[in-house]
């Protein structure tokens, strides 16, 4: 059974995102045993504390979003994605804004900020989910997502394009407690058709197309990609990310085909529902 871990010293990093397109300082501080993790709004009075907790987890189309009371905080999963791979459970993230910084579209770089401020034991078993019997989440447009008892956490997802030839269909799997994350995962970058980024930036779901933030694919060109699999890797690494919302570990077989942000909200409550906190 893995224990509690928490960062041995504070960590700041400075971005912006695609959402907001405004710059944000972000502060990584431990965290002591139980207490989870927990986002301070620093920018508002009384600095609200938003948990990483189901009740506050929020879906929207392009993101995941975290809500306590008034006080919010866009694009958590790359982070959380990090916190899960290198087994981080307790720690405080102080940020200035409403959105986290996107970074290069991928969660490495919150993981080498992590590993560079040192990932300490804390003594005292982490929390886990052992999931005992199938869950089944769909949407109307035929996605899906299966999670399956499983002696070990893996996470697959079928990822279908077939009207974007640039992207098309491709399949990843990923076993946490084998595959070096770092190498594997955490380098994979979000990903949006050019029409649809501009098409969002026009209807102000978004405020930035910057390539710096992740790959914009433009029609007729094939993207450059850091892996074999990149985007289907991608959708996992936010699977991985929102299923951390549940505060625990998950061991499953986790199964997503054509599924995003809100199908993963709808697992994360169907499975806090029958393993509460």
């Amino acid at each position: 059974m893995a224990l509690q871990k928490t960062i041995e010293r504070d960590c700041t990093f400075s971005g912006s995102g695609f959402i907001c397109d405004q710059q944000v300082q972000v502060t990584l501080s431990p965290a002591g045993v139980d207490e989870g993790i927990r986002f301070i709004r620093t920018d508002l009075e009384g600095a609200p504390e938003i948990p990483v907790h189901p009740r506050a987890q929020v879906s929207v189309e392009h993101c995941t979003t975290l809500q306590n009371g008034d006080a919010k905080v866009l694009v958590v999963e790359h982070l959380l994605a990090a916190c899960f791979a290198l087994g981080v459970t307790n720690l405080k993230i102080s940020v200035n804004g409403l959105e986290l910084p996107t970074c290069d579209g991928s969660s490495l770089p919150w993981a080498e900020l992590i590993n560079n401020a040192g990932v300490c034991e804390q003594g005292r078993q982490a929390r886990q989910i052992v999931l005992k019997h199938p869950v089944y989440v769909t949407s109307s447009d035929g996605s899906f997502i299966l999670a399956l008892p499983s002696d070990t956490p893996i996470f697959e997802y079928l990822l279908d394009y077939s009207q974007d030839p640039e992207i098309g269909c491709s399949f990843a799997s990923v076993k946490p407690d084998r595959d070096d994350l770092l190498r594997t995962l955490l380098p994979a970058r979000t990903f949006i058709m050019e029409n649809e980024a501009l098409a969002a930036l026009d209807a102000g779901k978004i405020r930035s197309t910057d390539e710096k933030l992740g790959l914009v694919i433009r029609e007729g060109r094939q993207p450059a990609l850091r892996m074999p699999g990149e985007l289907a890797r991608h959708k996992i690494l936010d699977m991985m990310g929102d299923l951390y919302v549940l505060g625990a570990r998950l061991q499953a077989r986790c199964i997503g085909v054509k599924s995003g942000h809100k199908l993963n909200a709808q697992l994360v409550r169907e499975l806090s529902a029958r393993y509460p906190r």
